[in-house]
């Protein structure tokens, strides 16, 4: 059975940050940062008399991306040599650099005129990643958007919608049928790029690449297809269009416009039956599209269960998989969908198990009872804690038989483990183990347990715990023991300066465990200490840069936000996070740079282009950022429409944030002014006084 993931076990403290999925994601680790040394070594190398060895450089300072800002100065100097090979490695480092290289721009610029389209195509990418051009450097770009070479002039179009100001928007917009027609080049990577500038334009594209669909290349229809579902909500007026193809002869094209229109998410009585309609064929592929597009609507689509509940018994298993991703997502909590899920955990292939165990914790508390009856099967017990565990608060009921499993559980540490962590997830709601747990954390006898027990009494809250942990770290032996004991007093009491010392050796030695779950909770201790934890700061750089579980990442990017990081060392992670393959890591390192403020301003492009496009929580920290990295009227205002759109969110912080940065820009704005206005009447206290300051604050100024 494959591992579950402990991502989003506790929920996540990040204001702008969801809760992830309990069927684990496969995340790659980034490249480690470098330390001083490395980089030091490497521009030594480029000392070298030998091109070879300073090629081999320049190529690896390239692969450190914004660790290597060392190096652009000797990077630029390099650009004047004789060698046309290292000078193309040249250009590509300073663009792998990305927008800490803007001082290198100008140097870039020269080959926008060079003979050689390999070099030419090179300084378009570099100048597209570092995001920023001289007036000079446009005006080559736009007469490179019109060459005669596709493939160049796709990189040119690029480079300027990455770069281009309001002045450029409408050259933007008049490259888009070239684009368009590139959708049909002979050349995979043309065509590809073709695609991917379009979807970085962003809504204003819809009309034209709708209006191929009707065409016959069944090449472009697919790429059509493909950039439609990636615009999402935006490109709802293609849904027409779309439908048709969900009866072409080319079962690619039908896939295509089944994925798109879920992405999409109308026009739901319109779409839902012409979708449903797709599972009649005999296609195994298309019917499992269909169902992930069906799901895509989530309770939208809610008279579709029946439907899921029949391909539970598919004999396809991706099918059976896909049914019960569905039915999590429609939120159907009637008991014969539960039933069918708790049956679907015994499935002999685990992507069914695992899609059935999210589809549980989904529906939430209505599964409980069924979810604590199948405790008793021992083969599908751990899985059916760690679903009780993600279902959190709504799990409350299963406490007391969490206690009785505990109780029960005898060496079996692993088990135990487990229980605590679905204890721990429960949180204030677990109240009823509070008992069971202060007796644990006396018992000196089983220290692993002791540190289970103490990490329940944290989450739940149980402050009466406190003069026990107080003298465990003082005498405990047991490593296990003193980290957690040293999290929980951080947790319970935040306020005590005096236990900065005495919990700050253990967080750091927690920093290095091999349980993911462990690193990140040392992270979120270190969050809450905020600046009192600076000693932290190497330890959160490191793991925020190459920590290979996402959620540690992510909140060694909020740690260094809340410890106040140098900018001069927290800024090259944060863009290199940007890239990350985590949403929730890219949304930490969106917040991270707007708390670093105007020393982050060279992140401004990157910010920018989020604003056109990605999820609304995407765009609605991008502009929250910008704004605060870069504070020019521009900014201001692209970014209120989304910060107007954020008074909206359901959380909270997310709320007084916008509200906050709404009076700090919104000034003569009457949209501004009438939103909050009506934002006085929000129901929680925090966001209400944000709203009322940042009245005030608008109302001062003309």
């Amino acid at each position: 059975m494959i591992a579950f993931s402990r991502f989003s076990l506790f929920g996540l403290l990040f204001a702008f940050a969801c809760a992830g999925p309990l069927l684990p994601t496969l995340v790659c680790g980034q490249d480690a940062s470098p330390d001083g040394s490395e980089v030091q070594s490497l521009l030594e190398r480029l000392r070298s008399e030998k091109a070879e060895e300073q090629i081999e450089a320049v190529v690896q300072l390239g692969s450190l991306g914004p660790y290597a800002q060392p190096a652009i100065e000797p990077l630029v100097n390099l650009l004047k040599t004789e060698n046309p090979a290292l000078r193309h490695e040249s250009i590509v480092a300073l663009g792998q650099i990305g927008p800490m290289a803007h001082d290198s721009a100008d140097s870039l610029t020269g080959f926008l005129t060079s003979d050689n389209e390999l070099l030419q195509s090179a300084a378009l990418e570099s100048l597209r990643r570092i995001g920023t051009a001289s007036s000079e450097a446009r005006t080559q770009i736009q007469l490179l958007c019109q060459n005669q070479n596709a493939s160049l002039a796709i990189s040119a179009i690029r480079c300027l919608v990455k770069i281009a100001g309001a002045e450029n928007r409408e050259l933007v917009q008049n490259s888009v049928p070239r684009l368009v027609e590139a959708l049909g080049d002979t050349r995979a990577d043309v065509r590809n790029e073709a695609s991917v500038t379009l979807v970085e334009i962003g809504p204003s594209v819809v009309p034209a690449v709708a209006a191929t669909l009707s065409g016959k290349d069944s090449r472009v229809q697919l790429k059509a297809c493909e950039i439609l579902g990636q615009l999402g909500a935006d490109a709802a007026s293609s849904v027409p269009d779309l439908l048709k193809h969900l009866k072409d002869d080319d079962e690619l094209v039908v896939r295509a416009a089944t994925a798109a229109l879920g992405k999409i998410h109308a026009e739901p009585t319109t779409v839902l039956p012409a979708i449903n309609a797709l599972l009649q064929r005999k296609s195994a592929a298309v019917r499992i599209i269909a169902v992930r597009a069906i799901a895509d609507y989530g309770p939208e689509a809610g008279d579709s269960a029946s439907l899921m509940l029949n391909l539970l018994s598919d004999e396809n298993m991706m099918l059976r998989a896909s049914a019960a991703d569905a039915l999590g997502r429609t939120g159907d909590a009637r008991g014969e969908v539960i039933e069918a899920l708790i049956k679907a955990l015994s499935d002999e292939n685990a992507p069914v198990t695992l899609n059935a165990a999210n589809a549980l914790s989904n529906l939430g508390a209505p599964a409980v009872p069924a979810l604590v009856q199948k405790l008793a099967d021992k083969n599908y017990r751990r899985l059916v804690i760690e679903v009780l565990g993600e279902i959190g608060a709504g799990a409350e009921a299963a406490v007391p038989a969490l206690v009785e499993l505990l109780s029960q559980a005898g060496d079996d540490a692993d088990l135990r483990r487990e229980i605590f962590i679905a204890l721990a997830s429960i949180g204030p709601k677990a109240t009823a183990a509070t008992s069971a747990m202060m007796k644990i954390l006396q018992d000196p006898a089983t220290p692993d347990a002791q540190a289970g027990a103490t990490y329940v009494l944290a989450r739940i809250g149980e402050k009466k715990a406190l003069p026990v942990l107080q003298q465990l770290i003082k005498v405990a032996s047991d490593e296990r023991v003193l980290r957690s004991a040293a999290w929980a007093l951080v947790t319970l009491d935040p306020q005590n300066a005096e236990n900065v010392k005495l919990v700050m050796p253990h967080l750091l030695k927690a920093t290095s465990a091999e349980l993911p779950l462990v690193r990140k909770e040392a992270m979120t201790a270190f969050t809450t200490l905020g600046p009192a934890a600076i000693a932290a700061l190497p330890s959160l750089l490191e793991h925020a840069a190459n920590d290979a579980d996402a959620s540690v990442r992510m909140q060694s990017l909020q740690g260094l936000a809340a410890i106040q990081a140098p900018a001069s060392q927290a800024l090259p992670v944060a863009i290199a996070s940007l890239d990350d393959p985590d949403a929730k890591v890219r949304n930490a390192a969106r917040y991270l740079l707007g708390t670093l403020g105007k020393e982050a301003h060279s992140a401004a492009p990157l910010l920018r282009e989020t604003l056109r496009r990605g999820d609304e929580l995407d765009r609605i920290l991008s502009a929250w950022a910008l704004v605060h990295v870069e504070p020019s009227k521009e900014n201001a205002q692209a970014a209120i429409p989304l910060l107007l759109t954020a008074l909206q969110h359901p959380n909270p912080r997310v709320r007084v944030e916008a509200a906050a940065t709404l009076g700090t820009i919104g000034a003569g704005s009457k949209e501004v002014r009438s939103a909050l206005e009506a934002a006085q009447n929000d129901q929680d206290p925090l966001v209400k006084e944000a709203v009322d300051t940042a009245l005030k604050a608008v109302m001062k100024r003309p």
